[in-house]
């Protein structure tokens, strides 16, 4: 099925999307966080010198993996073109409690779900090559596909993106934040200030 209109890469990607990228609410990196918060408290008071490269290791890995997201994001809507869809098939993934994405179009809503989770994969074309992508949370519909130009093995949904897109018939992106999103942003900010506060307080005691 058609979703839109190609247009020609490469193109022109707002800074909106870094921004979106370094500040953007994640569960599982805010999971290690907390594991940063647990582990320094118990090594405390018998390995002090230990402290400090703790959270100086979760503070590096956060970082380098934030990054290599927001360079993979900035590749595909530089390079990525409008897939389309062939087929899609859908697997249930049992019931969860999550706050999920889900695209109609390049329409995408955000809200918390309970419920059976799916798996879709969904088979994409771009020009000759053909690939694939799974997108979980709720059943894939009609949401946009993006393929990237040079490695069209390579492919997003764009519901997977944090901020909401737009590709206009120019090439350019338009990029805006969702509602709720700077609460999103707080909280990851005071989650990376707490590990630098904690990385600053223990290099002290040294």
């Amino acid at each position: 099925m058609l979703q839109s209109a190609p247009t020609v890469p490469p193109h022109r990607v707002p800074s909106t999307v870094v921004l979106a990228g370094a500040t953007a609410w994640k569960r599982r990196e805010a999971y290690w966080f907390l594991v940063a918060v647990i582990v320094p408290a118990a090594c405390w008071s018998r390995y002090p010198a230990l402290v400090p490269y703790v959270f100086a290791i979760v503070l590096l890995v956060a970082l380098t993996l934030r990054a290599r997201t927001i360079a993979r994001w900035m590749s595909m809507l530089r390079w990525g073109t409008i897939a389309d869809v062939e087929t899609v098939d859908t697997a249930l993934r049992g019931d969860r409690n999550l706050r999920l994405a889900h695209a109609t179009g390049w329409n995408v809503q955000r809200r918390w779900y309970t419920g059976v989770v799916t798996e879709s994969a969904v088979r994409y074309r771009t020009g000759e090559a053909r690939g694939h992508l799974f997108v979980r949370g709720l059943p894939f519909t009609t949401g946009v596909v993006l393929a990237h130009s040079k490695q069209p093995s390579s492919a997003m949904a764009i519901s997977d993106f944090p901020c909401d897109l737009q590709l206009d018939g120019k090439g350019r992106w338009a990029a805006s934040f969702p509602r709720g999103f700077w609460r999103q942003a707080v909280a990851t900010s005071a989650m990376y200030g707490y590990v630098i506060a904690g990385l600053t307080v223990s290099l002290g005691y040294r």
